[in-house]
């Protein structure tokens, strides 16, 4: 200790504190704790959701899907910043502060064309049936595609899985089914997300974000529901069974259980500020007049401290 500390320190109390023995001590315990809790309940493992087990597993919900996005009618096609131009669509609070706005568009997606027509494109390359539907697809006037879009959509409603092959009523469907059948296959070859990251500009894939797109929306809230996961679940604080999840972001998944909040398209934004607002009011809670006296009149110090102020309260 220096000699101006020591003059700042005469006459105060003080004892013998090891602060490494006893962060030691506290790292070993806890240590052991939560190894004997690995080993004696783990934690479910659930594999990464990918193309290839939604269309094994739940292929009405992979066409529906991949339906909607070669149509142009999910809500991706349009859904603004920082995917698509249509800033109108931007999550906004009080009218003005809107950050997807602000940064723009940094990643653009075209999602009939970067999820259906590209990878359709690819697949017509090695199969000649998916070539020839393309083709007649391709050159049909656009109420022709409509009505084809149409009834197809209308008879998935409709279609059975009988043993992962969909069977839909009959129809005129045009090259629609042939096409959508192709991106089955795709899927369940495992090549889907290869297929959608595959970059011409690199020899490598990093990002991954059109694949995830494609398992947005319905099919991720699906696997959500059989995790118990949605948002009016308190989202990720849950895990599967009866295991804790993320507990530390209680928090935050406690403002997706407000009405308010939850029923706002702007859920995100407002729940995320809130967060930063009282994230900063912490960080500068001793500098804010009013706030910065709440221990002065709610001592919980002297509780914490009551043995130095019994002792020592009142000397000089």
């Amino acid at each position: 200790m220096s000699t101006r500390s020591e003059a700042y320190l005469r006459g105060v109390p003080m004892k013998r504190y090891d602060m490494i023995r006893e962060g030691l001590i506290v790292l070993g315990a806890v240590t052991a704790v939560v190894v004997l809790l690995a080993v004696s309940f783990g934690t479910p493992d659930y594999p990464t959701v990918t193309g290839k087990e939604v269309a094994t597993k739940q292929p009405m919900l992979f066409l529906q899907r991949s339906l909607a996005y070669f149509s142009g009618q999910s809500g991706l096609q349009t859904y603004g910043p920082p995917y698509t131009k249509h800033d109108q669509n931007a999550q906004e609070v009080f009218g003005f502060i809107s950050p997807a706005r602000w940064i723009g568009v940094v990643n653009p997606v075209d999602a009939r064309h970067d999820l259906a027509m590209d990878p359709l494109e690819r697949i017509a390359v090695l199969d000649p049936e998916v070539a020839k539907a393309l083709a007649i697809y391709t050159h049909a006037p656009p109420d022709q595609q409509q009505r084809w879009i149409k009834s197809y959509s209308a008879a998935l409603r409709r279609a059975t899985d009988d043993n992962g092959r969909v069977v839909l009523p009959q129809g005129d469907y045009g090259p629609v089914a042939t096409l959508m059948n192709g991106m089955l296959s795709l899927a369940r070859a495992g090549l889907l997300e290869g297929t959608l990251d595959s970059s011409s500009r690199l020899p490598y894939d990093l990002n991954n974000t059109k694949s995830l797109l494609f398992l947005e929306g319905p099919i991720e809230n699906n696997v959500a529901r059989h995790l118990n996961e949605l948002g009016n679940q308190w989202g990720m604080t849950n895990e599967m069974g009866p295991y804790p999840g993320a507990w530390w972001l209680w928090s935050y998944a406690f403002l997706y259980q407000l009405p308010g909040i939850a029923s706002s398209p702007n859920a995100d934004l407002i729940a995320g500020l809130i967060m930063a607002t009282a994230f900063l009011v912490l960080i500068f809670l001793p500098v804010i007049p009013g706030l910065n006296r709440i221990p002065y009149r709610i001592p919980v110090y002297r509780l914490i401290w009551r043995d130095w102020y019994r002792r020592f309260e009142g000397q000089p």
